[in-house]
């Protein structure tokens, strides 16, 4: 299987090949196996040994070698160290497994010329601050919504509709995910109303009281820890006092999570948008 790899940012991507007769080839890379934890551990006089108090995950360094080659070697590496110049996105694509991961801080040696203006090799060091991986692209689950079931032609007795009231959602990664809920009003209301998402496999749940303008949405961010309206701005003051939103994340395996809402208008819908942790990336 071929390996691709893909380095993006504002300034455009870079795009790396394992195989095939690309200009930018992959002659190594390391960085991509299970994330490095750090230890706190603590030793007491007479016992052998030592005892682990605590770990955390650090940050993970993904280091690359590339070789240049082709008549316009010069042209690639200057494109290429111009978007290397700036944080960005690395995507991995390796069979069936499509990743990214994103990338903080970059470091680059000089350049070393094998054969002038034709051949030459760099390598390429990258710093994630978050050394998980995500798939390649955010996953959206439907939470709350109607749904008109009838066509045409139609006859009776039949459903004219449903309303979608919740959503498993299975978390494929080992890392527990913080996901972002958003909800849609499309009218105003005349008093406030409240939602309440439960996430049934953890017991967790966010309770929001609030009264939305025309055209509102608001959207829970748990990762950043913010409840915002895109009308009134924060409105973190809205979610009750029973509510945690940093317990609100989405474990591996199965979860259930439901909505349950006041008096609301009809086209009023909740959707959650998550992405799949994982602790590695190999490529074998």
């Amino acid at each position: 299987m071929s390996l691709k790899m893909i380095y993006k940012n504002e300034l455009g991507q870079v795009a790396m090949h394992g195989v095939g007769n690309a200009s930018l080839r992959l002659l190594g890379i390391e960085g991509l196996g299970l994330v490095e934890r750090e230890y706190n551990t603590a030793v007491f006089p007479g016992y052998d040994g030592q005892q682990t108090l605590s770990s955390r995950a650090v940050a993970r360094t993904v280091n690359i070698v590339l070789e240049v080659i082709g008549d316009d070697a010069e042209k690639v590496i200057r494109n290429a160290l111009k978007i290397f110049g700036r944080s960005g996105v690395l995507y991995i694509e390796n069979g069936g497994i499509r990743r990214r991961i994103q990338c903080s801080q970059v470091y680059i040696p000089d350049v070393t010329r094998v054969l002038k203006r034709r051949i030459a090799s760099f390598a390429i060091q990258l710093v994630c601050d978050n050394p998980y991986f995500e798939d390649e692209a955010d996953t959206v689950v439907p939470l709350y919504r109607r749904e008109k079931l009838l066509g045409t032609p139609f006859s009776l007795p039949a459903a004219f509709g449903r309303i979608v009231l919740g959503a498993g959602i299975t978390v494929c990664g080992t890392i527990p995910v913080e996901p972002v809920i958003t909800l849609y009003y499309p009218a105003a209301f005349d008093s406030e109303e409240y939602i309440l998402l439960m996430n049934k496999t953890t017991g967790k749940s966010i309770r929001i009281d609030y009264k939305p303008q025309m055209a509102d949405i608001v959207t829970v961010d748990i990762k950043n820890r913010t409840v915002t309206s895109s009308v009134s701005g924060n409105i973190i003051n809205c979610i009750s006092d029973e509510t945690f939103l940093g317990d609100f994340v989405l474990v591996e395996g199965y979860n259930f999570i439901t909505v349950e809402a006041g008096d609301i208008d009809p086209d009023f819908t909740v959707e959650c948008r998550y992405n799949n942790l994982y602790s590695e990336a190999v490529v074998v």
